[in-house]
This record gives C-alpha cells, structure tokens and sequence, in this order.
C-alpha cells in the first residue's frame, strides 16, 4: 500500500527550497508514495511543473504573511498584511501558536497523512510539530552557524523540534551547527540533496532566451536578490574593477527577483554599471540560460549547500564561490571553480585573477566535462526514512 505523504513548504519563491523539492519529487516512486505538497502562503511562481499525481493545495489566510518579515509587511503597505503579520508575531511570543496551528489546521487540511515532512526550514517545522500526523520529518536548509531562521523564537523550538521523529540536514556543517543550539544528535543525519540530472539536462536543452556575445567573458549570477546573497557587495567589486578598466569585454547577467531587487538596479545604475551587469528578473527556466556561461559567480555571506552550485557543474560551468559550506563541499579549487575569501576584498581579488588569467576558466569548464551526480545512495536512504514507522 502507498504511503500518504505531505511536503510542506512556507512559499513558493525562486530558490533553492523549490528547486530541490520539486527534483526530489520528481525523482520519489509514486508506486510506493502519494504525494502531496502544501504552500502556505501562495507567494512566487516555482512548484509550476510537479507531476501530475501529486496535489497540491494552499494555507488559510493566516499564513498569508509568514514569510514576510515586520520591515517588509509594513513596506508592502498593506494594513492587511500588516496585521496579519502581528498576529502571528504575537502568537509566536506568547505561545499561543501551539493552539492556532491545530485549528488552523483543520480549514483546509482534509485528508490524514502517515508522514509530513516540514521541507525549510522556520516556520514549516512550527506547523508540522503541532499537527496531528503520526511521522513527522524536518529538513534543514540553512546555516545556522551565519543564518540561524529559528532564532528570535529558540524557546519555542527548543521545546517542538524534539517531537520530530527524524531532522535531515542537506550537509555536514548544516547539522553540526545546528546541534550546538539544540543538541539533537540523536534525531539528526545528513542526506545531500536529490538532484533530477535527467530533467536538469533536459530543461537546459531549450533555447535561452537571453543572448550573450561568445567574445566576452559572460558571468551568470542565479539566485534571489536576498541579504544573504550578497549582491550589495558583488556590484561595489564591479565598480572597483570597472575603474581599473578590466570589464571592457565582461558581461555579468543576473538571473532572480527578491526583496532587493530594486535596491540593486539603483546600485548598479549609481554607479554606471548598467552597460554590465543586467538584471534579468524571475525565469522559468534559468538552466537554458545558465549553460552558456563562462562561470557562475555566488558572492554569499551563507550557503548550506548551494544547490546551483552542483546544477553549474551539471551543466559544465564552473563556479566561483565565496567561502562557505556549500563552496568547501563542492568546489575544488582551481579544477572545477575558485573559492575566496568570504569578503568584499576576497571576492574582489579572485574575480581579477580569473578575468586577467581567462585561459584558467577554459581548464575548468574541461574538467567538468565528465561530472555526474550520483544520487543512488541519497534516494536510498530518503526512502528508507519516508517508510520507517
């Protein structure tokens, strides 16, 4: 008999979360599972292509602004959103989400599960652990060492992470750094992310949309414009190298929306960088657009995994990376990409190196050549975890 299973996620916006989900769906035997995605909040366009056995369905009104900090619920100048956002600020504060989340609940969730799986990592794991399926599964995104989404609430998830029967972190450091705030080495294990390599290759296979010129050295930038993400930094390390006129033949395309979005055009255009970097905004399909790139550049301040990372090497572009622990997990220096150090000057100096030394990107786009990812191991164990109990 199949196994009834829940995903749950806060939204639906470009980035990693969605990303892999929907590769790990895709890849999961629906001989053996049925499978169910619930949103939240329907914010964003990602989670369009699932397979069509698998159901998905959204939250009540109440959940409309989790995803939202109090900065952007009060610029998005919506009293309702506004409000809405207090709210469960308030019942995060003051406990009384433990009750709200049962109730709230019971408006749209009509069907029992044998196994909810909270997918990200914050407030998917608050409305799992006070739900009523029998197997409850908690996956971890983030760095908790540099990006730690549970702090401003550490009581209340010190108290419900323990009734989650298994917590997956996407990398070593992911659980390491999270078990030194909450010590739950004994529910906790590393399962790397799923990836489709089958559909990624498929995807990129179709016409990009955005044309570049083969005589410049064309930079490929895919992500939401988020703080963590690094953008602020990576545009001012243009500036400095467009003064020193090492950008007459470079093309930075930047592939993503995000609450920065505009921040970062006004930044560009400030500082008279419109003739090279370009912000493309949200796509569909950026693997068709990512395969005809020189490299990949991630200026972040944190990445756990870094799934576009291995997507880059999928598709045999090299990445340049800042240090973090999706760089040193996957990244060998040098041979498939660069690492640096995780500063405005790290990033400066090594994105120079690789522009007045060109001929280094042509030796790492051939080592990839032969790059595959092997996920056998991965969907074994995930497998094995969705069916215990």
């Amino acid at each position: 008999m199949k196994r009834n299973v829940l995903f749950v996620v806060d939204e639906r916006e470009m980035g990693g979360v969605s990303v892999v989900l929907n590769d790990l769906i895709h890849l999961l035997n629906r001989d053996e599972f049925q499978i169910d995605v619930l949103i939240l909040h329907d914010k964003g366009s990602m989670l369009k292509h699932l397979p069509k056995d698998v159901h998905v369905y959204y939250g009540s009104p109440y959940f409309e602004a989790i995803d939202y900090t109090l900065k952007e619920a009060i610029q998005s100048k919506s009293v309702k959103t506004l409000l809405r956002k207090l709210k469960v600020i308030f019942d995060l504060k003051t406990g009384r989400i433990k009750k709200v989340i049962p109730k709230e609940r019971k408006k749209f969730m009509h069907k029992s599960y044998d196994v909810e799986v909270a997918y990200k990592d914050g407030f998917t794991a608050i409305f799992t652990a006070y739900g009523d399926t029998p197997k409850k599964i908690h996956w971890l995104h983030s760095a908790y060492g540099t990006f730690n989404p549970t702090e401003k609430y550490q009581k209340l998830f010190e108290e419900l992470l323990p009734k989650f029967d298994h917590i997956v972190g996407v990398a070593t450091n992911v659980v390491k750094e999270f078990n030194e705030i909450y010590h739950l080495d004994n529910i906790t294990e590393v399962i790397p992310i799923a990836m489709d390599t089958k559909r990624i290759k498929q995807l990129a296979s179709a016409q990009s949309k955005v044309a570049i010129q083969n005589e410049d050295i064309n930079i490929v930038v895919v992500g939401r414009a988020h703080p963590v993400k690094g953008y602020g930094r990576m545009v001012d390390v243009f500036a400095r190298l467009q003064k020193e006129k090492l950008l007459n033949q470079v093309k930075v395309h930047v592939f993503g929306d995000g609450p920065l979005f505009d921040n970062v055009v006004k930044q560009i255009h400030d500082l008279n960088l419109h003739d090279v970097i370009y912000m493309e905004g949200n796509i569909d399909n950026p693997y068709a657009e990512m395969k005809q790139y020189d490299f990949l550049l991630l200026p972040s301040y944190s990445e756990a995994f870094g799934t576009v990372i291995s997507e880059s090497f999928i598709l045999h572009v090299p990445v340049l990376a800042t240090d973090t622990s999706a760089s040193q997990m996957s990244i060998k220096p040098n041979v498939n990409g660069w690492i640096c150090e995780n500063s405005e000057e790290g990033l400066y100096q090594q994105l120079k190196d690789v522009l007045m030394h060109p001929e280094e990107i042509s030796s790492c786009k051939k080592s990839l050549n032969d790059y595959e990812y092997d996920n056998s191991k991965i969907l074994k164990r995930i497998n094995e975890i969705l069916k215990e109990g």
